[in-house]
């Protein structure tokens, strides 16, 4: 088959499954993979053959796709801030409303060598970008996943940013002060957890999306410890679910924290809470 017909098959194959938003697009980005090519290649040659061994591993993929395994697992792989992440099922794929905590950060005044923390790092998305965004930064990253820590150094190392790391539980095993706290801790209430997609409940490593009752309760624990994490002036950054902040403010005004904005995604949803310690 041609470049183009496969391309073609992969897209019908895809628009059978319910719930993808754009077949054709995802069937581009397997072939693009399979092929080991950008997707601006697939779109310039369509009249190219496609390798036999190209052809069967994409089929092998559409048939995990139906199944309900996530594209990026299938691939391995997950762009971030425009950079290749290694993914596996030991980490939770990045989601693009996480930049918003890069976007945040990036805004914020900061010294030559900020110190900054990464709780519940995943495949360490946030501590590597930062890492590589904040020249100079000294970059600390946790997750109680040995399996996720594991994979965060893989992706440190590949792309080159120093980051250290150490399994534990939240901050059980880091002594601040920092300058900048950023999370994206498990926030999905539990009852919610039957209702998310196949991909998601199926797939996804579910200590990463359980959050507890109300989907706080991690969330609240980190807020409780950041006055003793947080350098005078520091910020902490915080991803977080919608209508979530109201019932945060208590633990808040406990911690003698105050927040100074909230990250709102391209729908208008809060995401991102930002607090100072004073």
């Amino acid at each position: 088959m041609t470049v183009g017909e496969l391309q073609a098959y992969a897209a019908a194959a895809l628009s059978r499954r319910e719930g993808l938003p754009d077949p054709a697009r995802e069937a581009r980005w397997l072939l693009a993979h399979a092929l080991e090519r950008p997707e601006a290649w697939v779109l310039a040659h369509p009249g190219d053959g496609v390798p036999e061994r190209a052809e069967a591993v994409l089929r092998d993929w559409l048939r995990r796709r139906a199944a309900g395994e996530p594209a990026h697992y299938i691939t391995g792989t997950c762009p971030f801030w425009g950079r290749p992440f290694e993914v596996t099922p030991a980490v939770l794929i990045p989601r693009p409303e996480t930049e918003l905590i890069v976007e945040c950060a990036l805004r914020l005044p900061r010294g030559e060598r900020p110190r900054l923390l990464d709780v519940g790092t995943g495949s360490g998305c946030l501590a590597v970008t930062l890492a590589l965004e904040l020249p100079g930064a000294r970059a600390v990253a946790t997750d109680l996943s040995p399996s996720a820590v594991l994979v965060a150094r893989r992706n440190a190392r590949a792309l080159g940013a120093e980051v250290s790391f150490a399994v534990g539980d939240l901050t059980a095993h880091v002594r601040g002060p920092f300058d900048l706290v950023v999370a994206n801790l498990p926030y999905v209430p539990v009852a919610e957890i039957p209702g998310l997609s196949v991909e998601i409940r199926g797939h996804e490593p579910h200590m990463a999306l359980a959050g507890g009752e109300d989907g706080t309760d991690l969330i609240r624990g980190l807020l409780s410890d950041l006055p003793h994490l947080l350098a005078p002036g520091g910020h902490a950054m915080l991803e977080m679910g919608p209508r979530q902040r109201v019932s945060l403010g208590p633990v808040l005004a406990g911690a003698g924290l105050a927040e100074v904005h909230r990250g709102l995604d391209h729908a208008g949803v809060e995401r991102v809470l930002v607090v100072q310690r004073g």
